[in-house]
């Protein structure tokens, strides 16, 4: 399995449409992408503008075919404009699995 784990910072008058923007991807993403493991955002009880997004792919397969869903390629540039600065994105892989080449460069 391969999990991705970003940490993004959403400026307040923002939040709104972060949120309805990423409920939406998720649900989409969980209801129509077999190879989608768990899928799940959550904002900080501590510090209100950063968010969380977990991602957890069977495979590589499953992770590509979710870079190339109508509703990712839509969201990812609004997302974009929503949030502040770039997203803090780490890729952890169970044993056996092959690292997935990110489309998103993180710092």
């Amino acid at each position: 399995m391969i999990t991705m784990i970003a940490h993004l910072k959403v400026l307040a008058e923002n939040a709104t449409s972060y949120e309805a923007l990423m409920t939406g991807v998720a649900e989409m993403s969980r209801r129509n992408e077999p190879g989608i493991v768990y899928y799940e955002w959550a904002k900080s009880a501590d510090e209100p503008d950063t968010y969380l997004v977990i991602e957890v792919y069977r495979d590589g397969e499953a992770h590509a075919s979710h870079m190339a869903a109508s509703w990712v390629v839509e969201a990812l540039p609004k997302a974009a404009r929503l949030i502040e600065g770039r997203p803090h994105i780490r890729q952890y892989v169970s044993h056996g699995s092959a690292p997935v080449r990110r489309t998103v460069d993180s710092d």
